[in-house]
């Protein structure tokens, strides 16, 4: 009895190796299982009827390719032909060279690509390259046992996906557009909008496909289409930067994401709410307006801008009272920001959805160039440019860019020549640009600022002027916003524990945009100015 417990515990122990010589002959994952399995019946027989086998896996290895050769036989209708009763051939699988299907093939890699690393690498080592467990467990330095879990692990992972083409989600074939962008102060590389580039459709779906609910690196990658090993490195880098959050062997994205329905399913309510309450807000800005005249800084393109911020910082001053403060966390690399995205279909131009877009308010600070203390760029960007501020500008990073503009206007307001400081010429070549948004105007091929440029007294009186309309508007409107954001909140993820209230209210609020379309049609003043006025000041001493 002992005996024959120990030949079954031997016939035991040559599992995994044979499933990897079945796997390697084959390359069809069930129908390794399935020979491997045939196969340890039939020597089980073979020990309880009493044979002797003295080469164990010379045994096995035997049964095996015969097994294969019946399937394929059967497979392809091939014909069993006896030449004799003692005939043997040594290796008849080599009479089936090129049968073995392709696609099949191509399955188990196809899967195999799709497991993360702790599982792929054994796998690839075990079945592919022949190690033993032994081996694979001595070279990486972990017991024998963590080498079979895994590639337990591995096989239920393989048997879940494999030839299951429904697995894939939408993102595979259609993937979605996915615009980050952030409140609160950005990284020094322009994190978080940096690490979520505009044209990285990877990067994208990864964060939308991990936004429902955590998944595992195995199931985003087959959701996408994608190998783990071109993914791992990207997930990596999104858990370091915080964009997204790991859970045991799960990850799920960290911010809200907003759907295009979100940004309209209340327009109407919204713009009710704004007509409502345009008499407010336009009393604020005029009065703005006259006091800005009072102090000697007046001028339309000023007044442009002055509309803007007391529209959206009363809007956002009314909320206050709802919900609770948010809380900008120190970021990596020197950023405290708060990340949301708004997803779209991949042909889906975001910057064109709708009129009442206002992206803002943006500030960029220098504290100290050319001998200058703490140059300022403060921006909006409306639908009421004609057209995009930056288009063409061939910056992909929002910090850097605005903050060689700002040097490039500290140098034309102080009539220094961008050459003889070494400026960048990335920037210069974008100077027809600047003129025809009206940035600059360019006479004589000498150019000057047309964006209002304070110096830092001005700036104050501005801001006291502009934050004495904010809370006059503020006052009448705090009462009405808690009514309408009372049931319009956005719906999120329950796993989801960092989003602010304000991020859950902010598709639904009255857009700022929807007060100034107010106040242009009450003649607080004309939409088309005569020429460009982008929304933009910069504060120079």
């Amino acid at each position: 009895m002992l005996a024959m417990r120990n030949k079954d515990k031997d016939l035991e122990n040559q599992t995994e190796f044979l499933f990897s010589a079945a796997l390697r002959l084959c390359e069809d994952w069930e129908l390794a299982g399935e020979l491997t399995q045939d196969t340890l019946l039939s020597a089980l027989l073979a020990l309880r009827g009493g044979e002797e086998i003295a080469d164990l896996r010379g045994w096995l290895l035997t049964v095996l390719r015969r097994r294969h050769c019946d399937w394929l036989r059967k497979k392809y209708r091939q014909p069993l032909i006896l030449v004799g009763a003692d005939f043997d051939c040594p290796d008849e699988t080599d009479c089936f060279d090129g049968i073995a299907a392709e696609e099949e093939a191509e399955a188990v890699r196809r899967e195999v690509a799709y497991l993360s690393e702790i599982y792929r690498s054994i796998t690839v080592r075990h079945y592919f390259c022949g190690e033993s467990v032994e081996t694979v467990a001595a070279e990486l330095g972990i017991p024998s046992g963590t080498v079979k879990s895994r590639l337990a692990g591995a096989r239920n992972e393989i048997r879940k996906g494999l030839n299951k083409m429904q697995s894939y989600t939408a993102n595979s074939s259609i993937p979605q557009k996915l615009y980050v962008r952030n409140s609160g102060q950005c990284g020094m590389d322009g994190e978080p909008m940096s690490l979520v580039r505009d044209d990285d459709l990877l990067t994208q779906n990864l964060l939308l496909h991990a936004y429902e609910a955590p998944v595992t690196v195995t199931e985003l990658s087959r959701a996408i289409g994608v190998p783990a090993v071109y993914i791992e490195p990207v997930i990596e880098r999104l858990v370091a930067e915080e964009l997204m959050k790991q859970n045991g062997a799960r990850v799920y994205t960290d911010f809200v994401i907003y759907e295009p329905k979100d940004w309209v399913r209340y327009i109407s309510d919204q713009k009710q709410f704004a007509t409502a309450n345009a008499e407010a807000y336009c009393d604020a800005v005029e009065k703005a307006a006259a006091a800005l005249k009072e102090a000697g800084i007046a001028n339309e393109r000023l007044k442009r801008y002055l509309m803007i911020s007391v529209a959206d910082k009363g809007l956002f001053d009314s909320l206050l009272p709802y919900v609770r403060p948010q809380v900008f966390p120190d970021r990596p690399n020197g950023g405290k920001w708060i990340a949301f995205g708004s997803q779209y279909p991949e042909d889906t131009d975001a910057d064109e959805r709708t009129e009442y877009n206002l992206a803002g308010e943006r500030g960029v600070q220098i504290e100290e160039y050319l001998g200058s203390k703490d140059l300022l760029l403060l921006n909006y960007e409306t639908a009421l440019s004609p057209e995009g501020k930056y288009d063409g500008f061939g910056y992909e990073n929002y910090g850097e860019m605005e903050a060689d503009l700002l040097r490039l206007f500290y140098l034309i307001h102080k009539g220094i020549s961008p050459d003889s400081v070494g400026f960048t010429p990335k920037m210069l070549k974008n100077m027809p640009l600047m003129e025809r948004c009206g940035m600059v105007q360019i006479e004589n091929g000498m150019p000057s600022l047309l964006v209002p440029c304070l110096t830092h007294g001005q700036y104050e009186e501005f801001k006291k002027i502009r934050d004495a309309a904010v809370n006059a508007l503020a006052a009448v409107l705090t009462e009405p916003m808690g009514r309408f954001i009372a049931a319009r909140k956005k719906k999120i993820p329950a796993h989801l524990k960092s989003v602010p209230d304000q991020k859950l209210c902010m598709p639904y609020m009255p857009s700022p945009m929807m007060f100034v379309y107010e106040a242009i049609e009450r003649g607080v003043q004309r939409r088309d100015l005569g020429y460009p006025c982008p929304e933009t000041v910069v504060v120079i001493d």
